[in-house]
């Protein structure tokens, strides 16, 4: 049996090539996704560049402690935009759906999302999202900024799906890399990969608020002009 590489950063990928539904693609070396970096990670060969000039953290207050982000180390700007709190990391989740836990997200951190729009919408780039897994949190924080540049449904949901290709490694990572922290990996969220029908549920609730996943996020206090930056810059 092949020995699995835990050296190198799983989950990353570009977020750049992917169709808009209005025409158009959305720019390369703007926006990447991952799991969590790890000290002593091997630089990646399959982005054009690293290390990210800006590094968005969406992990709680306990998980950060517990692994100090390696990237936040060097001249990278680290922003910790937390979408649960250090409770909700810790709840079991037994017999919860995916997709309800998803709707939560979005109805307790509405503002933290706004924060991440902020961020990326003026920040340095490339920039990296990233929480442990880069599958849930991640997930989320990615569709709200692929939907406010008007990428299309499909494209957002295959990047969506496209975590379960690394989910092995990432697994791996978390087991490996979670002795003595006191965190308990993996958790249900992670045993269950990425389900479609999670994001689809937050794709739909951003549809049928009034004004779409730009009204919903101008109520959670983004501004036009930061939905304009942000689309200046991811949109080629």
């Amino acid at each position: 049996m092949a020995v699995m590489d835990l050296s190198t950063l799983p989950n990353l990928r570009d977020l750049g090539g992917l169709a808009r539904e209005a025409g158009g693609l959305t720019a390369t070396g703007v926006l990447y996704r991952s799991a969590l970096p790890a000290p002593g990670d091997v630089p990646p060969t399959s982005i054009a560049e690293w290390p990210p000039k800006t590094v968005v953290d969406l992990r709680s207050a306990h998980e950060l402690a517990a692994h100090t982000n390696p990237l936040g180390l060097n001249e990278t700007v680290l922003h910790h935009i937390p979408l649960m709190t250090d409770a909700q990391v810790a709840e079991p989740d037994q017999g919860a759906r995916l997709a309800d836990i998803y709707l939560g997200i979005l109805s307790t951190a509405g503002t933290q999302l706004a924060k991440v729009l902020e961020v990326a919408a003026v920040c340095d780039g490339p920039f990296l999202l990233h929480c442990a897994a880069g599958k849930d949190r991640t997930g989320i924080a990615a569709a709200l900024l692929l939907s406010i540049a008007g990428v299309a449904r499909n494209e957002i949901l295959a990047d969506y799906i496209a975590t379960n290709d690394h989910m092995g490694v990432v697994l791996a990572r978390m087991n490996h890399f979670a002795p003595g922290t006191g965190e308990q990996y993996p958790n249900d969220r992670d045993v269950v990969g990425a389900v479609p029908e999670a994001i689809e549920g937050v794709l739909a609730h951003w549809d049928s608020h009034y004004g779409g996943v730009h009204g919903w996020a101008r109520d959670q206090g983004v501004t036009e002009e930061t939905m304009r930056l942000w689309n200046s810059r991811f949109i080629e």
